[in-house]
């Protein structure tokens, strides 16, 4: 597999492929599966741009991103999306 300078620094920074379980809806939530199998569930996003990029993706695509433990310690934050994801099949 050919790796690039931009996915060296996204797997250094900690952003990692993950498969949609749950879609975020109005609660602004959602639920993914690391590739290990472990379910997470994203509580909150970093930010407005982070939240339009999660928004909308279907169950069974794939997104790339960074997680961080949300600040109460119940599930994660979206902290970055990046490009690479697959849509589902």
């Amino acid at each position: 597999m050919r790796t690039t300078d931009a996915d060296a620094e996204a797997a250094k920074a900690g952003a990692r492929s993950y498969r949609v379980v749950n879609p975020m809806g109005a609660t602004g939530r959602m639920t993914v599966e690391a590739p290990e199998g472990d379910e997470r569930t994203v509580v909150g996003c970093l930010d407005g741009l982070v939240a339009e990029r999660l928004d909308g993706r279907a169950p069974g695509s794939t997104v790339r991103m960074e997680l961080s433990p949300a600040a109460d310690g119940e599930g994660y934050v979206a902290a970055r999306v990046l490009p690479g994801g697959l849509p589902a099949l």
